[in-house]
Formats: structure tokens, sequence, C-alpha cells
């Protein structure tokens, strides 16, 4: 966190680049440290998301939940793959 303020007294920057530079520093690492470890289902649904299926009581969204689910599965992490259907209450496909 302290990294552009080292670099603002090796490199004399003017006090208009390191105050934000430091601000910015300052705030992605709050957010770091009090947002939490995210789980493998958190991913997931930030996935869904993206892939625009949103809303709890989408059935596509709970459909490609289910096949992930199975996807991380096969891959060898049963209980992983078991949050995530409990997690978007995927239906059996």
């Amino acid at each position: 966190m302290l990294i552009p303020l080292v670099f603002g007294i090796l490199l004399e920057w003017p006090a208009w680049v390191v105050v934000p530079l430091l601000a910015g520093v300052g705030w992605g690492a709050f957010k770091k440290l009090t947002a939490g470890a995210r789980t493998p289902s958190d991913h997931v649904g930030m996935l869904l998301d993206q892939l625009g299926l949103h809303g709890e009581r989408n059935p596509v969204r709970r459909l490609t939940a289910q096949r992930f689910a199975k996807l991380i599965e096969a891959a060898g992490h049963p209980h992983v793959a078991e949050d995530v259907r409990r997690r978007f209450d995927a239906p059996d496909a």
C-alpha cells in the first residue's frame, strides 16, 4: 500500500499524482480484505451472470448450473459439484 508513496518520494512526483494513486491502492486493499474469499459456487454464479443468465427462477440458468456441476464432478470434485447444485437448486437433467 505504500508503493505509490515510496515511488512518489523517490521519483519526486507531485502530490496530485501520488494522492490519487495512494487512494486507489488503499481502496483496492480495503475491498479485497472485506470481500472475503469467493467459493467455486460464487465463480459459477458470476459466470452465469456474464453469460446473461440472470434470475433465480430462470430454468436455463438452473440447467446450465446442473451441467457445470456435472463437469465439476467429472473433474473429481463431488463436494464442489454438490455445493453448486444446492446453491442454484439445479434440477436433474
